[in-house]
């Protein structure tokens, strides 16, 4: 006999998949952070560790990524970091 689930499926089963927030101005939330609208990820730097930058690091990245400008380097940063901030405000990351 198998035993009832505690917990409670999104989809229900649908073939066609799930959807959180059907406009991007609703508000949601993951493992008990406050909910908010979709996060916009642009060129903000919000990583703590990202505020600098030795020329040693830049050139550790230019030759292991094949990056051929500090600008390639600073812009992989930044989308780290939005992605990073988006992540924090949704709470899927902490």
């Amino acid at each position: 006999m198998s035993q009832t689930l505690e917990y409670e499926q999104v989809a229900e089963n649908a073939s066609e998949g799930a959807q959180f927030g059907r406009t991007s101005t609703e508000k949601i939330a993951f493992y008990g952070a406050t909910p908010v609208t979709r996060p916009i990820t642009g060129a903000t730097n919000n990583a703590s560790t990202a505020t600098s930058i030795s020329m040693s690091t830049v050139g550790q990245a230019l030759v292991l990524w094949s990056m051929n400008s500090f600008a390639a380097v600073r812009d992989m940063q930044n989308a780290v970091s939005s992605c990073q901030y988006a992540m924090k405000q949704l709470g899927l990351i902490v």
